[in-house]
């Protein structure tokens, strides 16, 4: 680095102010039209917060590439960086003349601008999808943790405390049963994890609508779902919602051969559980008769223990703490670092491998017939 250079140059943003600085300028860089949908929620300092949308290829495709980043806020920094890296290598006039790539940046602009994994109603927009449409199954076991995950102490919980118990509850109902309990979405605790929300919230009901007007009439549709978190840490992970050896399961094989797929549903070996209200999947029911495959792509982070232990403390302080306050602020950092880790190595490997797996998936689009 020379004097007074910025170490951060080629380092993922910060922040989601310069996540859609910098989308925005390879949109104009590339002479591309993108469309900006704003949601009411504002950021920290009172910003206007917006999902970004940009349509390459062909107005009305029949066969097209669906990528969204941002759905949990926190884990969109490398997924917002996949998608600039997309268009400066996509080609428009490459595309066949059916064929269309979809971006859609920042589901969840409110999340990536106060690092949080929820929305600006404490509901996890992956447990969310088409709300107003269904009634979910109740997750009586999450009933059983919430205290334990979301306590109400007057100061930052202990540690030490939630380990103890925590490996308690995995001794006696195992951990299938936990990880089903914490993460398939629960639908009566507004303030707890994974809430899948009353109704469908704003970010979600704007996805439904630009779904509709660019791919209504799509036949064939790859929706890749950008996220961090799952996995080994440096290694992609391809979360499918549906069974081995469904045809979902045979296409994401033969179109991400560098990913492992994890299919989450009939799967003992699953390290991820089903969910309700899931995006990528949820998407295909828009489309009528239309094949539709989808993915959770995942970048590994963090270890479960460390992620469970920042996911418990930055609950704690968004409901109960104080972001100014510098235990507190510690924690939403650590939080941060869990899903998007400050560490150079973890960014360029993330961002080779994801462009590797996007690649792969465009590929797939193109040689669907």
């Amino acid at each position: 680095m020379t004097a007074g250079g910025d170490a951060r140059a080629d380092r993922l943003p910060l922040t989601y102010d310069e996540c859609r600085a910098r989308f925005l300028h390879v949109l104009a860089r590339r002479g591309l039209q993108g469309r900006s949908h704003p949601i009411a929620a504002r950021g920290p300092e009172g910003q206007r917060l917006t999902i970004d949308v940009v349509h390459v290829g062909a107005a009305r495709p029949s066969r097209a590439l669906l990528v969204l980043s941002g759905v949990h806020g926190v884990e969109g920094f490398l997924g917002s960086a996949l998608q600039c890296d997309l268009l400066d290598r996509l080609d428009p006039a490459a595309l066949p003349g059916d064929t269309a790539v979809l971006l859609v940046h920042a589901v969840n602009p409110w999340g990536m601008a106060w690092w949080r994994r929820q929305n600006e109603s404490n509901v996890d927009l992956n447990r969310n999808w088409r709300r107003d449409q269904h009634e979910p199954p109740p997750n009586d076991a999450y009933d059983e943790l919430h205290p334990l995950a979301c306590p109400d102490t007057p100061t930052m919980p202990s540690v030490d405390d939630l380990l103890s118990r925590a490996v308690a509850v995995v001794a006696e109902r195992g951990m299938p049963w936990v990880r089903a309990a914490i993460t398939s979405g629960q639908y009566r605790h507004p303030d707890g994890l994974h809430y899948g929300g009353a109704r469908t919230e704003e970010s979600n009901r704007i996805l439904e609508q630009v779904v509709v007007d660019h791919l209504g009439e799509v036949e064939r549709l790859f929706t890749v779902d950008l996220h961090t978190g799952h996995g080994p840490r440096g290694e992609v992970t391809a979360l499918s919602d549906q069974p081995p050896g469904s045809a979902q399961d045979r296409f994401l094989r033969e179109a991400l051969p560098r990913a492992r797929v994890e299919p989450t549903i009939g799967n003992p070996g699953a390290t991820a559980a089903p969910k309700t209200g899931q995006i990528a999947n949820g998407i295909g029911g828009l489309l009528g008769g239309a094949v539709a495959y989808a993915t959770s792509l995942e970048i590994g982070t963090a270890g479960d223990e460390e992620q469970l232990v920042a996911t418990y403390l930055e609950q704690w302080v968004h409901r109960r703490g104080d972001r100014h306050d510098p235990e507190h602020a510690a924690a939403v950092w650590a939080y941060r670092c869990c899903f998007t880790p400050d560490d150079p190595e973890w960014e360029r490997r993330a961002r080779t491998l994801g462009a590797e797996q996007l690649d792969d998936a465009l590929a797939a689009v193109l040689h669907w017939s």
